[in-house]
């Protein structure tokens, strides 16, 4: 049997998915490239995700017994936003329209039921986050949602705002580790910190890079990676700066056009542009190889065996270690490139598309 899910049987899972509101309802329908650069390098075949299987790959065995039924967990009415599985819940958010207070915030269980909608009305969508551990929604304007600009999601499906979190730095484009949540000036690039435990004031974590526009932040046990975009020269950079002290970050790695996507396992980032390709680079620097040419509107994520990536057509598992890809399911193209439509843990895949929230079970 094909791995990949055909347009049509995609088609009739819609159809048939109980509990699914219509498209276009109010959110409370939601019940309770690389060109040459130095040091730049493309595989064997760029048109080609990775060679086949070899006879060294002894793991990463295909998912679902090679054969994938992709599973509508919710209708999320509105534009496509990040989602987040914690415990046994996926959280979701959306809009209708950023012209007015119309983004909201929900969660279904991993299998399907117990729909929530747990804010609406918000000014923003939240951004989700998550480390070893824990999980947060940070949220830029609360209101009187009853919620605060940084939440924490428990595995029991309980919120808790954490207090001393203020919004006295933008939010918009936040990372989080064990001990703090950083925050990513748009004004100079600089990245500042506060402390989950007890907030207060924010503290300035890494100097400012000139002449450059902000675009995310990552975190690891010891790293600050920033992505900044060089408008007029049409590059963008990835930088590494340590954790400890006031740091100055450094280059990692500059490709041709617009970075849109960046995550990371222990040892390397993974990362796409703008115009379709997929890279990885390792955290301590060196050469970039090219993973994949693929179409636009993509997004990617990692686990400890796999990367998967979201082309517009296809949503696929390639193979750390050379074993190979799997098409998972055949989806059709959100209307803008959001990177976080792809989440996973060791239990499924998850992905927003067209307006709603799927699984595939591992």
């Amino acid at each position: 049997m094909k791995n990949s899910v055909s347009a049509l049987f995609l088609a009739a899972a819609l159809l048939g998915c109980g509990g699914a509101g219509g498209e276009g309802g109010e959110p409370s329908d939601i019940s309770t490239t690389a060109r040459g650069e130095d040091r730049l390098e493309l595989a064997t075949n760029p048109a080609d995700v990775l060679p086949a299987p070899s006879a060294s790959a002894v793991s990463c065995t295909p998912l679902c017994g090679g054969s994938c039924t992709p599973v509508q967990l919710a209708q999320a009415t509105g534009l496509d936003k990040p989602i987040l599985p914690v415990g046994n819940d996926v959280y979701f958010a959306g809009a209708i329209t950023y012209e007015a207070s119309y983004s909201y915030f929900g969660r279904v269980s991993k299998q399907g039921s117990s729909r929530v909608l747990l804010a609406q009305n918000l000014l923003r969508p939240p951004t989700f986050l998550s480390n070893a551990t824990s999980a947060y929604a940070v949220i830029r304007y609360p209101g009187n949602s009853g919620l605060g600009h940084l939440n924490e999601i428990k595995p029991d499906g309980s919120i808790t705002p954490v207090p001393g979190i203020d919004g006295s730095r933008s939010l918009i484009m936040p990372a989080v580790d064990a001990t703090k949540l950083y925050a990513l000036s748009l004004g100079d690039a600089s990245v500042w910190s506060t402390s989950l435990s007890s907030g207060g004031a924010w503290t300035q974590s890494t100097r400012s890079i000139a002449n450059v526009v902000a675009r995310s932040v990552r975190v690891d046990g010891t790293s600050v990676y920033i992505v900044t975009e060089h408008v007029t020269e049409d590059q963008s950079t990835v930088w590494k700066a340590s954790k400890q002290g006031l740091a100055t970050p450094t280059k990692l790695v500059t490709i041709p056009g617009s970075i849109v996507s960046l995550t990371s396992d222990e040892t390397d980032l993974y990362f796409a542009d703008r115009t379709g390709g997929i890279f990885k680079v390792s955290k301590s620097g060196g050469a970039v190889t090219r993973l994949a040419s693929t179409a636009t509107n993509l997004s990617i994520t990692v686990d400890a065996e796999r990367y998967y990536w979201f082309n517009g057509t296809a949503l696929t598992a390639t193979c750390k270690n050379g074993g190979g890809s799997q098409v998972l399911a055949t989806v059709s193209s959100p209307p803008e490139i959001i990177p976080e439509v792809i989440a996973v843990d060791g239990e499924g895949v998850y992905w927003r598309n067209s307006s709603q929230v799927w699984k595939i079970a591992k």
